[in-house]
């Protein structure tokens, strides 16, 4: 019967009088509502009515407009549990060769990483971050004319000051190695400390009870404008519309030469506005006067602010118009600085350094993580001199070795300065009583490193 009704009303359809009929029913919501009599009768009664309407009309009108509407994007397992994915691919990892301990040495190699799910985020924050500040632009300028500069991910894990992991950092460089002087930059500088001016900042803060805070800014570079019309071009995949030529820097960059400069001279004129002076013996410290806040220093180590006031309002005051000016975050009370670990006693006016996670990474790279401990740096009745006879072959990591002794026992360990300069007099020639000598303190440091 379903049938017959369905060939009588194409007769119907045909005949002139009733066109205006056949043209309200070929449009899409009378096609879906003529179907409510199948409908009531059952799903197999209504299923060859729809199927032979849209064959009578198809010249008539099209049929029911498609949603426009993109699919969800799919999402794999292992984007939505990272963690879990990189635990599963430790075995595969161990057996093809790689350290998970180590990071990548490029974009390349992180895809083919099983913890690859977290570069690839570490990766996605950092452009999201380029595009929300604008470091760069559309505007596409002739190769050969501008010279643009290539750019790249360098991928970074980062740990606190025992040496745990915190997160995984992908950073976007500049190659700027390839900048010509005076064509691409004209001074190269950036507000790093004098040492001897941390150590007396922290140790005035802590003999006269000062609070001592410490700020970072987020992508400090990203704050400053370049001077001069640069381009540079963006790793591929980086944005979805991919842009074929190069494009207009807008913002200063990690990686070209003029960065520090630029993010410096920002920097000082945010705080001159606030009434902080900078010292003549060190330009990284600057100094804020306030009747009511009292004395207020702010150290500064490229974009690592350490503030040390006699009250905690002008610090917190200090910490509110720097804020105001740039991302921050406020890390509190100071715990770490530059790597370095900071303990404070304020009941015995005591604050200690120490950077227990770069003397663990030196002796694992020197493989002397489980060699015997050394009571003292120097052994008792040895005197280097330099004889010519058991040099060290090229390639040795002598050199390497000493500068990485004379950065702790300047920073964090002054009790192995004579043990580490005796052996720094003979760099250009080492022998190997240099070398035995060198790596008898790092004994000596395996049996006096507390976490």
């Amino acid at each position: 019967m379903d049938m017959l009704g369905a060939e009588g009303g194409r007769k119907d359809m045909s005949s002139p009088d009733d066109t205006s009929d056949s043209d309200k029913e070929v449009e899409p919501p009378s096609f879906a509502g003529g179907s409510q009599e199948d409908d009531e009768d059952g799903v197999g009664g209504s299923t060859p009515a729809a199927a032979q309407a849209p064959a009578a009309t198809d010249s008539v009108a099209p049929g029911p407009c498609r949603s426009k509407r993109k699919p969800a994007p799919k999402e794999s397992w292992w984007e939505k549990e990272p963690k879990a994915y990189s635990e599963s691919g430790n075995a595969f990892a161990a057996e093809a060769g790689w350290d998970l301990h180590k990071p990548p040495a490029n974009e390349k190699e992180a895809r083919a990483r099983p913890d690859w799910p977290r570069w690839k985020q570490a990766i996605k924050q950092e452009v999201a971050a380029h595009k929300h500040v604008g470091t760069w632009s559309m505007t596409r300028g002739n190769n050969k004319k501008h010279k643009a500069i290539k750019t790249r991910f360098v991928f970074e894990i980062r740990h606190n000051a025992e040496g745990k992991l915190t997160r995984y950092n992908a950073q976007l460089v500049a190659q700027g190695f390839n900048q010509v002087p005076g064509r691409d930059f004209d001074e190269t500088w950036a507000l790093v400390p004098n040492t001897g001016t941390t150590r007396a900042l922290f140790a005035v803060a802590e003999a006269m009870g000062w609070e001592i805070h410490h700020v970072e800014v987020k992508t400090a570079f990203f704050n400053a404008k370049m001077e001069k019309e640069k381009y540079i071009k963006l790793p591929d995949g980086v944005d979805p519309k991919g842009l074929e030529g190069i494009c207009r820097h807008n913002l200063a960059l990690y990686g070209t030469k003029q960065a520090g400069r630029l993010w410096g001279i920002k920097l000082d004129k945010e705080l001159k506005e606030m009434v902080a002076a900078w010292y003549n013996v060190d330009p990284c410290l600057y100094e804020r006067c306030h009747p009511m806040h009292g004395r207020v220093f702010i150290l500064v180590y490229v974009d690592v602010l350490i503030v040390a006031g006699e009250k905690l309002d002008g610090v917190n005051a200090v910490n509110c118009f720097v804020s105001a000016k740039f991302e921050v975050r406020d890390m509190g009370s100071v715990r770490k600085f530059i790597g370095r670990k900071v303990v404070r006693n304020r009941a015995a006016k005591t604050l200690t350094f120490s950077n227990p996670g770069h003397t663990a990474t030196l002796l694992e790279a020197f493989e002397m993580d489980k060699s015997t401990p050394n009571k003292t740096p120097v052994a008792s009745g040895v005197k280097l001199t330099k004889t010519g006879a058991g040099l060290l072959p090229e390639g040795n990591r002598y050199a390497e070795l000493v500068g990485s002794l004379l950065h702790l026992s300047t920073t964090t360990r002054p009790d192995i300065t004579f043990a580490v300069g005796v052996p720094s007099r003979f760099m250009p020639c080492p022998e190997e009583d240099d070398m035995r000598a060198a790596k008898g303190v790092l004994r000596y440091l395996r049996g006096t490193t507390r976490p």
